[in-house]
């Protein structure tokens, strides 16, 4: 029997092309990862905008008092939102998890209840961090993590209650149980 050699070239190249076609495909598909690394591709990151503050009813500012805000009185108030602030987690079964920084160190965070009023939105995990307080806690909140899947998108706000903060300023110094409101922008 004799071989045509053009015959056989033409196909060893369609059996290669084949295979590298399904080698891609399995590779695409990410077929002997764990499934964990499937699922992490699935996940979208992005910087939003979420502010928590105390209400102005309760501070002595007379003005909401965002703990997302860094500025110190008497010099400077922490009486306007932060923005691009925080990140929201949106992963593949829909699940939004919102982390946002605490970082006022004149109205510190010292607890918050597991879910807000209305009940849309849970406490997930809590980051905490040394602080330098006269008489007050000797840590604060520094990172809070928001279950936000049932909040809604959009700007939304909720309130938890009660919430205990630490007022760490020279003329109201003390342990406060004041309600803590989240604005959130997705």
């Amino acid at each position: 029997m004799l071989v045509n050699p053009l015959t056989t070239r033409r196909h060893a190249t369609r059996v290669t092309a084949t295979l590298t076609a399904a080698l891609t495909l399995v590779a695409g598909l990410g077929v002997g990862a764990p499934a964990a690394n499937a699922q992490a591709e699935q996940t979208e990151v992005r910087t939003v905008t979420a502010n928590l503050y105390v209400g102005a009813k309760d501070t002595p500012i007379r003005r909401n008092a965002y703990v997302t805000n860094p500025a110190t009185p008497p010099f400077n108030y922490p009486d306007s939102p932060m923005k691009n602030n925080a990140k929201l987690e949106v992963k593949a079964d829909g699940t939004r998890l919102l982390t946002i920084p605490i970082v006022n160190n004149t109205f510190g965070v010292v607890s918050l209840p597991h879910s807000s009023i209305d009940g849309t939105v849970d406490v997930v995990s809590i980051g905490t961090t040394r602080w330098s307080t006269v008489n007050g806690p000797a840590q604060r909140v520094s990172t809070v993590t928001l279950d936000v899947t049932r909040l809604g998108t959009g700007a939304a706000r909720t309130s938890f209650s009660p919430a205990t903060e630490y007022a760490n300023f020279f003329l109201y110094r003390g342990y406060k149980n004041w309600d803590l409101n989240l604005e959130f922008s997705s």
